[in-house]
């Protein structure tokens, strides 16, 4: 408990701390993948998941009602990095392929870049790959990790190795992306973290070995029931591996003061989207758009952020890239829908779109607090009212202005066009790397 506190106390002073180098100041960037809002503490959460971005979101704002763009992380750090939905960006799966990000778009780090800062990444998929078009703009990159498999650099390696590249990237304004993929299925944390929350005398099958590609779509298709203890053991392993992503950004943010950055230093955290527990009948993600998979964490602290504050307006992955813009003194690509989160403003419709696992493409729309589900193919239509039904239990009839602004996203123009991706020959190439394939 005394290295607990002693890390939290870290956290508070490097990123309460005022000031910041000339003309803006650091941004270090964390995305969490497969992390829902609702399993971290400073969201609701009982179980004592996420002790380091509590302490973040404590120092800095929390931000109550982040919408992700999408429910996989192609299209949705997609829309991280431009500023755009995935109609826009292009960014996604459709028609039996898998299509990056078009070189054309500006982006978070090309623009950031540009203006004279040094950039990094530590990325932990395949999606987010030079063969998706994520590398632009970066002085260093560095992927790992191929679809099925996960990463084979856990959330600790990934801290090491975002902060060897701190200590050898000279003088000046970075900006840092950080990716931790740990919470991705398969649910694997290693100890002690595997038993934080687990019940020990489970014994069924539904384990760290569970979640294969063959046992999702069989839960999926409504040909396998995972029992109720099961889903429960699921939950726990899950919550264990948010758990250990959250200590190693507090070995990050701890890292971060040590080289005395904290107090020139912006961290954003947020997720790419979310993970189902057959809430709606499904397991995973990249299936639907329900709020177990487009409600985010968000939470920005450090210089020139306000202190202990929880801003409750409708919100985006759409509005990182003003802010980081704003916050670094750059100049944000012209008709952006995002806005900058600092600044304060208005809430508007914030869309979705895009999933993986489903025969048929579906949008989502929120409002104020309303949403609409449709699906363009079918024509089918949900509406939900967020503020009496958040879990999204009862459906109710959509209000006819979210399923006219739905139609009207869909008919978006789209601004990227990227090229198809030879997505076996990207996981090939990473099975080589890791000298799989000979």
């Amino acid at each position: 408990m005394t290295r607990v506190r002693c890390l939290l106390a870290a956290v508070l002073l490097a990123l309460c701390a005022c000031g910041g180098g000339s003309g803006g100041p650091n941004v270090v960037l964390v995305i969490l993948d497969t992390v829902r809002a609702d399993h971290l503490g400073c969201y609701g959460c009982n179980r004592p998941t996420s002790p380091v971005l509590d302490s973040l979101a404590a120092a800095g704002t929390l931000f109550a009602r982040c919408q992700a763009q999408s429910s996989w992380t192609l299209p949705s750090v997609a829309s991280i990095f431009t500023g755009l939905p995935p109609r826009a960006t292009g960014a996604g799966f459709r028609g039996g392929a898998f299509y990056g990000l078009d070189p054309a778009l500006e982006t978070i780090p090309t623009i950031l870049h540009s203006g004279g800062y040094r950039t990094s990444a530590i990325l932990n998929v395949v999606f987010l790959s030079e063969d998706f078009g994520f590398h632009r703009g970066f002085d260093s990159f560095d992927c790992r990790g191929f679809a099925g498999e996960g990463s084979e650099r856990l959330a600790d390696g990934t801290t090491v190795d975002a902060l060897r590249w701190l200590d050898s990237a000279g003088e000046g304004r970075f900006f840092l992306l950080v990716h931790y993929y740990d919470a991705h299925m398969r649910y694997d944390p290693p100890a002690p973290y595997a038993d934080l929350f687990t019940d020990p005398s489970y014994s069924g099958p539904y384990d760290s070995a569970w979640g294969g590609v063959p046992h999702l779509v069989a839960v999926n298709s409504g040909e396998e029931v995972i029992p109720g203890d099961g889903l429960r053991n699921l939950e726990a392993l899950y919550d264990g591996e948010i758990a250990f992503v959250d200590a190693s950004l507090g070995e990050l943010l701890s890292g971060l003061r040590e080289r005395g950055l904290g107090g020139e230093t912006v961290v954003i955290v947020v997720a790419d989207h979310g993970e189902e527990f057959m809430e709606h009948g499904g397991i995973e993600h990249g299936l639907s758009l329900y709020q177990e998979i487009t409600h985010v964490p968000l939470v920005i602290s450090g210089p020139g952020v306000p202190a202990g504050r929880v801003d409750s307006a409708l919100c985006s992955q759409l509005d990182v890239l003003p802010t980081v813009a704003a916050l670094s003194g750059l100049a944000a690509p012209e008709g952006l829908p995002g806005r900058d989160l600092l600044a304060g403003g208005e809430s508007r419709m914030v869309p979705a779109s895009g999933v993986l696992w489903s025969m048929e493409d579906m949008t989502s729309i929120v409002d104020g607090t309303g949403k609409a589900i449709w699906a363009p193919g079918s024509g089918a239509t949900e509406g939900y009212d967020l503020a009496t039904d958040p879990l999204e239990a009862s459906p109710v009839a959509p209000d006819p202005a979210l399923l006219e602004e739905a139609g009207s996203y869909w008919a978006t123009q789209q601004t990227g066009h990227p090229s198809v991706v030879n997505f076996r020959e990207s996981v090939d190439r990473a099975l080589r790397d890791l000298g799989y394939i000979r």
